[in-house]
């Protein structure tokens, strides 16, 4: 699991968009390994993800991603310099399983507090 990764001191750690922006990352990547700038545009292209990144931010976490070994990347020759293409690791397989269970616990959660809001709203 990546460094920082985790339960804190008081049971769970709380899931955060970082997170759902790794998973999705990860899972395009276990899909089809491809090159920033196309990893970019499959994010934008995602049913499943709503949420819009500064290339920045995408290019920084596969650079953490990469340093805590959840992707690797291999140099690929084009018209211009070379290309990192990105491919999940079996580390980053793990921690897309891991984080995967995380997302449905979340919903899971999200769906009672939805139910109970609703109940809630009625017997006003």
């Amino acid at each position: 699991m990546p460094r920082g990764f985790g339960k804190g001191p008081h049971g769970r750690r709380g899931f955060v968009l970082g997170d759902f922006l790794s998973a999705t990352l990860l899972l395009l990547l276990k899909k089809n390994p491809s090159h920033g700038y196309e990893l970019i545009q499959r994010l934008l292209e995602a049913d499943f993800y709503d949420f819009k990144h500064d290339p920045a931010v995408v290019y920084n976490l596969l650079r953490k991603m990469e340093v805590n070994g959840l992707i690797t990347y291999d140099l690929e020759a084009g018209g211009g310099p070379f290309r990192k293409v990105y491919k999940i690791t079996p580390e980053g397989e793990r921690y897309l399983d891991f984080i995967t269970r995380e997302i449905e616990n979340l919903y899971n959660q999200l769906k009672l507090f939805l139910k109970e809001y609703k109940n809630f709203d009625e017997n006003e």
